[in-house]
């Protein structure tokens, strides 16, 4: 018997391999709220969830393939999210287990995870092009239903994925450049702040105790700057300040812009491509930057995504173009320390993203894995140790931008 592959089968495969070349648990109930209703989701079967480690074991969903199981304060939690050729799937972990089924959010052209003032975990997704783009966004406190809402009060552009800067704070780009919005919860919509960012920006963080947001991107000579605003105070934008001992890699194809993170002390680091087989990493400390500590990678990668431990090291999680994903551990003042093999047999090509840990656990790695029929493979990442959780599945479509936000307790006054 012959098996009959659909067009589209063929096309994903076909893109698949130009691109390659390129390179060289239960079910849940959808509320729809808010002015103009919102569009329709639905809950779609993930299949069973399968558990690995980058030891090669694998076991159940308790912490059997390397890692010891979750031990979890009451409401840790993690929102993911995929964007797929005709849909997008979101997949909840409240307190250690992920749900059984994904939320189908129908397609996106740009998304991105969050947390609200609510400590509600949300997505917030572009559908549509130039003239009919329609923001729309949904929250869920626990992963068993999600309030949908349109967006009335901001309108980013598609082609340029919204990028989460901190609880209730997106930034993206409108017609005047980089905008930051907020999240208001007396009109439950999205507000854009009224001056937009004195140059385009690649990524922005919260400082940790400062009121205000760092926004970091490449200057006009590809070189590394900066700029900053006192958000808590309604300020203005300081003037770009670039680097002029840092030059940012710039190629035909294309590596991710540099990525910041905010640590627990106030610090920010920014992680850059110095080629396809290196990358670097700066630290702001006390109003100066440090000098750049570089690492060479043992594949070309054109991916990476950060995050902070709430020891105040980074975690990059890289996806080289061989198809193996892995982590690096950066230790401010230290420097970089070993590769973390995560997985072996990811796409090589898949988009990333990292959040903060949980239930003990230093990160978390979301990528793409998987052939025509895509997965969302979640990573836990704990000291010297990762271990891998299928969490969602594609039917005939490869994930495209993934984006992971975990709620971690508040901390006691």
């Amino acid at each position: 018997m012959f098996e009959i592959v659909s067009a589209r089968r063929r096309a994903i495969a076909a893109g698949a391999l130009v691109a390659a070349l390129a390179a060289c648990g239960s079910e849940v109930d959808i509320e729809t709220t808010g002015a103009g209703g919102g569009s329709s989701a639905s809950s779609a079967s993930s299949g069973d969830t399968s558990v690995s480690s980058s030891t090669g074991g694998s076991g159940g969903g308790g912490g059997s393939g390397g890692l010891p199981a979750p031990t979890c304060a009451q409401g840790e939690a993690a929102i993911v999210a995929a964007m797929g050729y005709a849909t997008s799937l979101v997949a909840f972990d409240h307190e250690g287990t992920w749900t059984k089924n994904a939320y189908v959010i129908g397609t996106a052209n740009a998304l991105t995870t969050y947390v609200d003032v609510y400590d509600h975990l949300g997505v917030f997704w572009i559908e549509g092009s130039d003239e009919t783009a329609q923001s729309r966004f949904a929250s869920t406190s626990d992963g068993k239903s999600f309030d949908l809402h349109d967006v009335h009060g901001w309108f980013p552009q598609p082609w340029n994925p919204p990028v989460t800067v901190g609880r209730s704070l997106l930034l993206g780009r409108g017609v005047g450049g980089s905008i930051l919005a907020y999240f208001d919860p007396d009109a439950f919509d999205w507000h854009p702040y009224p001056d937009p960012a004195p140059f385009d920006l690649t990524a922005a963080v919260i400082r940790e105790g400062s009121g205000t947001v760092l926004g970091v991107g490449v200057g006009p000579q590809g070189e590394l700057c900066d700029t900053e605003i006192f958000w808590a105070d309604g300020g203005s934008w300081t003037d770009m300040h670039c680097r002029d001992d840092i030059e940012v890699f710039q190629a035909e194809v294309p590596v991710a812009p540099p990525r910041a993170v905010a640590l627990p002390n106030g610090d920010v680091v920014v992680v850059y491509y110095e080629s396809y087989a290196r990358i670097a990493a700066t630290r702001l400390h006390e109003g100066v930057w440090s000098a750049p500590e570089s690492i060479t990678l043992a594949d070309q990668s054109l991916v990476l995504a950060l995050t902070a431990t709430p020891a105040g090291d980074v975690i990059v999680g890289m996806a080289a173009t061989t198809g193996v994903v892995y982590a690096l551990r950066y230790v401010p003042g230290v420097g970089w320390g070993e590769p973390l093999p995560i997985d072996p047999a990811a796409n090589p090509h898949s988009a990333i993203s990292a959040a903060p840990g949980i239930c003990g656990d230093d990160a978390l790695i979301a990528y793409g894995a998987g052939g025509i029929d895509g997965e969302i493979r979640v990573a836990r990442v704990r000291g010297g140790a990762a271990e891998v959780a299928t969490v969602a599945s594609f039917t005939e479509e490869i994930p495209g931008q993934i984006s992971i936000t975990t709620r971690r307790p508040s901390p006691s006054p």
